[in-house]
């Protein structure tokens, strides 16, 4: 009991931080926004739950997944989205759009800076670090001037416009986003929905039979046409404005479809009454207005059971999403590693067996969250792990992981351990930054929609950017235990490089068979195997420079300091192929261009230029007594 007292603790620590995470999404009213969130609904060309909508929605908005209302009251995603759709009228005074550049906030309505948006702050960080928060009612006021300027950026290309020119085209799409919400589960032209299609089963029968009247010919009654078409140009309008899908259609020949809350309309002229669906949704929308919080609770169980009844699989992937929301596997994980990270580097100073295995048994535990987190993903996208950036950033740290987990088995010295919490507290911080507002369980572009090719090619490629990030970070280990401790005594340093060396085996395999690969993948899809694509270039880079490494070990070119050296340099081609090509936004391999993280990329080769630096600091300066 002793011996794992430590193990014990730390994971207590982290399961208690996945139970605590997962308690802090459940809103705290008495409004069931919690069953609210798991209604299925289509958007971006997938199924998805209300609370993704609202998450990725205010993300986008906001850039947080959470709003802050004047009154200082912090809402959930969830809350502000079902305020959006029922009483826009409210929601469009909430300030939930956040403004950082200065040249909007100089046409924006005049706010006082805070306290912390200081001049040191804006030193450091530069202009447009600080931020400011309008509601759409206060950008309203120079939405003129916003929309002509944006209208204008737009016909720039992406990569040549300015901040101002970026930020106000994000702003004009933002606002449009959210008034298209405010028209999608209701047009907002009368007071009660569930009234108007009592109103309108009355009034479209009627209409028919004038109509048909008028087609034979006969005399017909002109009054009772007229409301009838306020209506058709409401709906028609409602049709086109309305962001997300609603109503599933029960299939046809295996086709699912889903249409849009004006397809009440249809409803009615066709069966002369609305459907289940769509008086679910009247009644949500009503007693939301009314503040009937019972009405409200009981009838999101009905919707989710009548949509559930014509298409179930929506339903199940909905709550599943719903559920991967709430456990936010990816964010609780960073909180592992550092769990991870800290038992491991205070296990060496005290020499603490303990501490060894409750880091090694973290990592296993944080490896198993990690893996379901994409378990979740492949099961509602139905794809490999890896259909873009986002993704490639969590298979890295997967891959790495699974890797330092086999090291740690081995040689149980908590090296292993270390270098997984490293890799994966970094790739997940990329991650969580590649979001940007964005749906990261996007539909497949058209030339990628292949799983088998998914499979074959980008997991092995990506796998082979994992193990190659592998063996550069324990070189980097190396040279900094070798140069400021005592850690590397000849037995470690031995094994370290016997890590190194099989790493790069291994990742040259993995590389060499993804880039080979992904030329057939190319010439099936382009008709061409290869084409000095950019990330083909990154691709044969890699290979090419581990192979370099092995010749270099192999013919006795380099000793130890000298291949954990081009082992770092190789997190440098590494990065480089897996990033650094989408930021060229050139060839057809660009599927996730980004040019505003150049800075950082440049900034971690840097690092690694100084890790090399000090790998060739004269041997009788190590403080560990390396060979070699």
């Amino acid at each position: 009991m002793k011996r794992s007292l430590f193990t014990i603790i730390s994971l207590c620590l982290f399961f208690g931080t996945i139970y605590s995470n997962y308690k802090r999404q459940t809103p705290k009213s008495e409004v069931d926004y919690d069953s609210f969130g798991r209604i299925p609904v289509v958007l971006n060309g997938r199924v998805q739950p209300l609370d993704s909508v609202a998450r990725n929605t205010l993300l986008a908005i906001n850039g947080k997944s959470t709003a802050t209302y004047q009154d200082g009251s912090r809402h959930m995603a969830i809350e502000w989205l079902a305020e959006v759709l029922f009483q826009p009228q409210i929601a469009i005074d909430r300030p939930v759009f956040r403004i950082h550049d200065d040249g909007l906030k100089a046409i924006l309505p005049h706010k006082e800076p805070k306290e912390s948006d200081n001049m040191v702050k804006r030193m450091l960080f530069g202009s447009g670090s600080s931020h400011h928060y309008y509601s759409l009612n206060e950008i309203r006021t120079v939405y003129n001037k916003i929309r002509e300027d944006a209208i204008e950026a737009s016909e720039i290309d992406s990569q040549l416009r300015n901040r101002y020119q970026n930020a106000v085209v994000n702003l004009a799409n933002n606002v449009i986003r959210f008034y298209n919400l405010t028209r999608t589960t209701h047009h907002g032209e009368s007071p009660s929905f569930l009234e108007e299609l009592t109103a309108l089963q009355t009034l479209i029968p009627a209409a028919i039979e004038e109509t048909q009247k008028q087609q034979r010919g006969e005399e017909f009654d002109p009054s009772k046409l007229s409301p009838m078409l306020s209506f058709m140009q409401v709906y028609r309008t409602f049709e086109s404005e309305a962001l997300f899908f609603t109503h599933p259609m029960p299939p046809i020949e295996g086709e699912q479809t889903w249409h849009k809350m004006s397809s009440a309309l249809d409803e009615i002229t066709r069966d002369g009454k609305p459907s289940d669906v769509t008086v679910y949704w009247a009644t949500l929308v009503d007693s939301f207005r009314q503040d009937d919080i019972d009405t409200f609770n009981e009838t999101v169980p009905k919707l989710q059971s009548a949509i559930e009844d014509i298409d179930p699989e929506a339903a199940s992937k909905a709550k599943a999403e719903r559920l991967f929301n709430y456990l936010s596997p990816f964010y609780v994980s960073i909180v592992g590693y550092v769990i991870v990270f800290l038992l491991a580097v205070f296990s060496w100073p005290f020499a603490s067996r303990g501490l060894n295995r409750a880091a090694f048994w973290t990592t296993v535990a944080v490896f198993a969250f990690h893996t379901i987190g994409m378990g979740f993903r492949v099961y509602i996208i139905d794809y490999a792990p890896v259909i873009n950036l986002y993704s490639s950033a969590i298979y890295v740290g997967w891959g790495a992981t699974l890797l330092a987990l086999i090291i740690e088995k081995l040689f149980k010295n908590g090296i292993g351990s270390f270098v997984a919490s490293v890799i994966g507290i970094g790739s997940l911080i990329v991650a969580h930054h590649l979001i940007d507002g964005k749906d990261t369980l996007e539909q497949m572009k058209a030339v990628l929609d292949s799983n088998f090719w998914l499979t074959v090619h980008v997991l092995t490629v990506t796998f082979g950017y994992a193990s190659t990030f592998f063996a550069g970070f324990v070189a980097i280990f190396y040279v900094i235990a070798g140069t400021a401790t005592k850690l590397i005594d000849k037995k470690i340093g031995k094994m370290l490089a016997s890590v190194v060396f099989g790493i790069v085996c291994f990742s040259t395999l993995f590389s060499f068979f993804g880039t080979v690969t992904g030329g057939i993948w190319a010439d099936q899809s382009w008709g061409r195997f290869w084409g000095w694509d950019p990330k083909e270039n990154g691709a044969i880079l890699l290979v090419l420079w581990n192979v370099v490494i092995l010749h270099a070990r192999w013919g006795g070119f380099a000793k130890t300091r000298g291949i954990m050296a081009m082992a770092i340099f190789g997190n440098v081609v590494t990065s480089w192929s897996w990033m650094g090509t989408n930021m060229l936004g050139i060839g057809l391999h660009s599927y996730g261009f980004m040019n505003s993280a150049f800075q950082y990329l440049a900034g971690f080769w840097a690092l690694q230029l100084v890790f090399i630096l000090l790998a060739y600091i004269p041997q009788n300066r190590w403080r560990s007594p390396v060979n070699g």
